[in-house]
């Protein structure tokens, strides 16, 4: 106990370090919602709201109508977050208008570091239900990898990204189908969406009824999104047809010159009534692993979003021991992805000025990326029930 007590403090003081002396410009998008939604008291009107200022505002010029295109959540829950008075709200508008400067003062750090403790909050409840899941033999190995999760302390602790919430929802939908709470499972997998709907896509793998489960699902998520889908055109112009959700259709092959077979539905079909015919090749937590193993298969993806899979890599490394190399090159393959990203994405988050770009060349990523989807299709080969 005393080991795990010592994993626990040195993944924290990690988090910790990285909180005040990291960031990536993308945080101002999250609180600048909650900042209109809460201080400004716009709390349906947030997606229109800079549409509505003079042209010439510092808001629209910077940002302009379509820059708000999360989910509502996200803003709800960035703006609820605001509401404490832990924080310089001059210095948060510094930062929202002009980070350069807002960078250069002393303050910044303490800042930076309330602005990502929700993210801290939801970190410590993903590890609380994580150990809930697993056997108690696993709980040691499960901790030490949860508290050097590096895609998640990645996205969450130097990029500020929230995805951490989705992963939170998605491990409670893991969590809940263990105890066989399929609708509740639905109702977080539709609340993980109200950040981004990707997990709209596991709705037809929990187990049980899945029809219930994904009407279930598809309702929680209208009845959250409604008071903006109704009255918000900038919310359906824009959030609900967010340019980010065409990635994962972006591999494909031709069959026509107007028409092709999208890579990642195929993938997901299959899947679908494979998990039809038979269940309990996977264990529970790998069905709902598997549309994600398709998804960084096929998908350009945003290097933070990587974290989504993360709660699942944990699983499979210590309930599936014959996994582990097939996770580490996943995790090597994924960290050459996010090298090949431009700076501010790796070296520019410490304030460095480099690229790795002489050598992850187009080619050599592309390369990268066939071992990483090679990999993850081996994982769901491996972590099958024997």
């Amino acid at each position: 106990m005393r080991r795990l007590w010592m994993w626990l403090v040195l993944g924290l003081l990690l988090r910790l370090i990285l909180m005040p002396v990291t960031v990536h410009p993308d945080i101002r998008g999250h609180y600048l919602g909650g900042y209109i939604l809460s201080i400004k008291g716009s709390y349906l009107g947030v997606y229109d709201y800079i549409s509505k200022l003079p042209r010439n505002d510092q808001l629209a010029k910077l940002y302009g109508d379509d820059f708000l295109v999360y989910s509502p959540l996200t803003y709800w829950v960035h703006g609820l977050w605001l509401k404490l008075p832990l924080y310089s709200q001059p210095l948060l508008v510094k930062l929202i208008l002009n980070m350069d400067q807002a960078m250069k003062n002393p303050n910044i750090g303490w800042l930076l570091i309330f602005l990502k403790t929700p993210y801290l909050i939801a970190d410590g409840i993903c590890l609380w239900l994580l150990l809930k899941i697993v056997d108690s033999k696993y709980q040691r190995l499960t901790t030490i990898l949860w508290m050097f999760n590096l895609p998640l302390i990645y996205s969450a602790y130097m990029m500020g990204q929230f995805d951490i919430f989705i992963v939170l929802f998605v491990i409670l939908a893991v969590y809940l189908s263990k105890i066989n709470k399929q609708v509740p499972a639905a109702m977080a997998l539709a609340v993980s969406s109200g950040f981004k709907p990707v997990g709209l896509f596991l709705l037809p793998f929990l187990p049980g009824n899945r029809i219930k489960n994904i009407l279930v699902g598809v309702v929680t998520y209208g009845l959250i999104i409604a008071p903006y889908a109704l009255t918000s055109p900038a919310f359906r112009m824009y959030a609900l047809q967010a340019q980010q959700s065409d990635k994962m259709w972006y591999a494909k092959i031709l069959v026509s010159g107007s028409q092709y077979l999208p890579l990642f539905l195929v993938g997901c079909v299959l899947l679908f009534w494979a998990s039809i015919k038979n269940y309990k090749s996977l264990p529970w937590w790998g069905w709902l692993a598997s549309p994600f193993l398709i998804f960084f298969s096929v998908t350009h993806y945003h290097p933070q979003w990587f974290a989504w899979l993360s709660p699942f890599l944990v699983l499979a490394f210590v309930m599936k021991p014959e996994s582990r190399w097939l996770v580490v090159t996943m995790l090597l393959a994924h960290l050459a992805v996010v090298f090949s990203f431009e700076p501010s994405l790796n070296f520019g988050l410490f304030g460095i000025s480099y690229s790795l770009h002489w050598l992850l060349t187009d080619q050599n990523v592309s390369l990268v990326r066939g071992v990483l989807a090679g990999t993850n299709l081996s994982l769901l080969w491996s972590i099958r029930e024997k």
